[in-house]
């Protein structure tokens, strides 16, 4: 049985405050790419960033209670929910992704 997109991604109350805040209402979760000399290779679990795709061709759009959500048509969801959060580190705010397995 497949549930809905919307089911499966869940915001915390911190992360949602965060983005409030700092008035980024747009998400995007990906396959980040990274480029060494002439090569490109691709990371297996998706990340987040506080921003809109540079094209939206490619992405499916959720909105989720005032955050809108740019998630790639690349990424396998998982069975389980997907949970955006906010951390801190050394005293800067990171949104954070979990729900997620590398593949190997």
């Amino acid at each position: 049985m497949s549930r809905d997109i919307k089911d499966i991604i869940k915001i915390t109350e911190a992360a949602r405050n965060y983005l409030h805040k700092k008035n980024k209402l747009n998400i995007c979760i990906e396959y980040p790419e990274y480029r060494t000399g002439n090569d490109c290779a691709f990371v297996q679990v998706p990340e987040i960033f506080a921003k809109k795709p540079k094209s939206e061709e490619g992405y499916s759009l959720i909105s989720l209670e005032g955050i809108n959500i740019f998630l790639s048509k690349l990424i396998n969801l998982p069975d389980n929910d997907i949970i955006i959060d906010v951390s801190s580190f050394l005293g800067m705010k990171i949104l954070t992704i979990s729900g997620f397995n590398s593949r190997d």
